[in-house]
């Protein structure tokens, strides 16, 4: 059984006391009995160890030899620690940086850490959950090789090429609700996935609320990063295949006039934040991200390549209404599915009747 090391640094022995409202309710022996068992669910034996000196976690990743991979929560060592740096950058174990708050958006100087670079993600902003984003991460990455490409000066502006023969590619255009704290990571299993039935991808990163993003940068970065995946993928045009926002980015992607796209998947698309039942943070969101209404469903011109609009009866984020009004304004070009029993984040999950018949139609489209 592949084994990961967890190691969580200063002042994480103080959770469920310590801030709650930044840093959730959990006990240390709490989130390391969780991440025992999300690791234990991926076929993953994980070791936890938290200390509050700077040289026990040199120490530790210096001594993770036997482990397949290391989660790497810094505390505040994230941003001044090049020691720490040092270490990472010593070890082959791949490295994922996990922040349990949206350092992004906390003191200027929580924006920075010394792991960029080093590290071989990082997750932030989720709570707990992102330490089991963290060892998914892990086995992914370890399931499929891939290689990092930029498109842009950015460090959200690139995407990881996963090579396979034979087939027209695939761009993965991640959700989110278009914030910073959800990246590429929610669709690498649908990447892996794919690899295994012989087709390329390229997951995309973008600007996002939070790091820059809005409509009109988010847009194009989709674009540019589109072009620069395609021109790694293969010969055929792409199929963009998107959860969530990245449903909503794929359509306006695919509906700008120098767009080359041999077809979309929309998966749980979310294209309008003010239609009744949507998540509320993600109507926020969608309001911020396009206070102007620029990308909005019906100020499209939308694409003549085929669609397949796709989404679960069950889904209590973005109500499967979204999913028919695209499909009904698309028209012809696009078929429209509605998958019994399973709700927003089913579809990620590889196993899921949601992407089985997504990845039926990309198939037969290639």
């Amino acid at each position: 059984m592949p084994r990961v090391l967890c190691l969580n640094g200063p002042n994480l022995d103080m959770l469920g006391r310590r801030e709650p409202g930044v840093y959730g309710s959990l006990s240390l022996a709490e989130l390391d009995d969780r991440v025992r068992r999300w690791g234990a669910d991926l076929g993953l034996d994980v070791v936890c160890h938290q200390t509050n000196d700077e040289a026990d976690l040199i120490e530790a990743i210096h001594e993770a030899g036997d482990y397949d991979g290391i989660l790497l929560n810094p505390g505040a060592f994230t941003h001044t620690s090049f020691a720490l740096r040092d270490a990472a950058a010593a070890v082959d174990t791949p490295v994922v940086e996990v922040h349990l708050s949206n350092v992004r958006q906390r003191d200027r100087w929580r924006r920075r850490s010394v792991l960029t670079g080093i590290a071989a993600a990082t997750i932030f902003g989720r709570g707990a959950e992102g330490y089991r984003a963290a060892l998914r991460h892990l086995v992914n990455r370890a399931a499929c090789p891939l290689e990092t490409h930029r498109y842009g000066p950015h460090p959200d502006q690139v995407f990881d090429h996963r090579p396979a023969p034979g087939r027209p590619g695939a761009v993965l255009i991640h959700g989110g609700f278009w914030l910073d704290a959800w990246g590429r990571d929610t669709t690498e299993s649908w990447a892996v996935d794919l690899h295994g039935r012989n087709v390329p991808t390229a997951n995309l990163e973008y600007r996002r609320l939070g790091s820059g993003g809005g409509a009109v940068p988010t847009v194009a970065d989709i674009a540019e990063g589109v072009a620069a995946a395609s021109s790694v993928l293969s010969d055929a045009a792409p199929v963009l295949i998107g959860h969530s926002a990245g449903a909503h980015l794929a359509l306006v992607a695919a509906s700008r006039p120098d767009a080359r796209v041999g077809g979309l998947v929309l998966v749980a698309g979310v294209y309008d934040p003010d239609a009744p039942g949507l998540d509320e943070t993600g109507a926020a969101a969608g309001r911020q991200f396009d206070p102007a209404g620029t990308t909005r469903l019906d100020r499209l011109s939308l694409p003549d390549c085929p669609v397949l609009v796709i989404c679960g009866a069950d889904d209590r984020v973005v109500p499967p209404s979204q999913s028919e009004a695209a499909a009904a304004a698309l028209g012809s070009t696009s078929e429209l599915v509605v998958c019994p029993g399973e709700g927003h984040f089913d579809a990620l999950d590889p196993t899921s009747t949601i992407w089985r018949r997504a990845v039926e139609w990309v198939e037969h489209l290639g």
